[in-house]
């Protein structure tokens, strides 16, 4: 069901994230979520509440358009792939220098029925189908040029159906597998001195995994680890790898995620330098914020 974004609602919580950069104090703001990313915000409206996604700053429109494009051709390409992808839409306000503050918005669903939660909770027989249904989902989605985010905590389970709801990354390649994603943007939160050696030292082992189904399942039952759910794993491992061609084993999941948390602890620890330079030595804020520390 469509519906239609509360923009003043919306120019008020972005107020409201200005001033919690300026202090560096969030505790004002109502956080549902944090990525490696970006955050999840949720806003209390008139019409309703609402989770809303705030993206890295577009530097023009230009960039901002480009952005939006590619997120409409990968919501309409998930949906013509069978996936069930929550309502989106796009929220975004330009400021006076010029650049454009966007915010992916969707109306907030039942926070219990996310499924991350509910691998916690559910008994066996609702656990072994979920993943069930939940292969389903990524073989039907996943090629070479579309790609899949696919943890646990990206899913809602709603009146039986699987809700997709992580799409502000759209991942699309062309036909030469080059990425469609302004990957500049999404890493301009790094010290600027080490964004281009980490985007390029680092892309293809954040990007590759999403663009085969195997990968995605690597991924997804890695995070598992993250969720303290990895007594899931033996079980999800049969399921997956009687439909995988070379199959996927518990040692190499665990390793998975070691890799995987070594990278972006390292990632973190950058930007929260980058933050003390900004705030202590350069007496500027620091334009993004950031999650607490992650146990991984």
């Amino acid at each position: 069901m469509s519906f239609t974004v509360p923009h003043s609602e919306l120019a008020q919580l972005e107020d409201q994230v200005q001033a919690a950069l300026r202090t560096t104090d969030g505790s004002a703001l109502d956080v549902l979520g944090y990525g490696e990313v970006t955050l999840v915000l949720r806003l209390r409206a008139e019409a309703g509440a609402f989770a809303c996604k705030r993206l890295p700053v577009f530097p023009d429109r230009g960039r901002f358009e480009r952005y939006e494009e590619g997120l409409r051709a990968y919501l309409n390409r998930l949906a013509d792939s069978g996936l069930h992808v929550a309502d989106t839409e796009l929220w975004h306000t330009r400021q006076p220098s010029g650049r454009i503050t966007a915010y992916c918005v969707q109306r907030e669903l039942p926070p219990h029925r996310l499924c991350s939660r509910l691998l916690h909770t559910e008994d066996d027989v609702w656990i072994k189908d979920f993943f069930a249904r939940f292969l389903d989902r990524v073989e039907s989605a996943v090629e070479p040029t579309l790609g899949l985010d696919a943890q646990a905590a990206n899913w809602m389970d709603v009146g039986g159906e699987l809700v997709y709801l992580d799409v502000t990354t759209p991942l699309m390649r062309d036909t030469r597998g080059r990425e469609q994603l302004d990957v500049r943007l999404f890493f301009s939160s790094l010290p600027w001195v080490l964004r281009d050696a980490v985007r390029v030292s680092m892309s293809k082992s954040i990007f590759d995994k999403f663009y085969e189904t195997r990968g995605v399942l690597l991924d997804f039952l890695g995070n598992l680890y993250k969720e303290r759910l990895h007594e899931l794993v033996p079980a999800f491992l049969e399921q997956a790898n009687a439909r995988l061609s070379r199959p996927i084993t518990a040692e190499e999941v665990a390793a998975y995620y070691r890799d995987d948390a070594r990278m972006w602890e390292l990632i973190q620890r950058l930007r929260q330098a980058d933050r003390f330079w900004h705030h202590r030595i350069r007496r500027r804020t620091y334009p993004f914020l950031l999650p607490p520390r992650v146990e991984r």
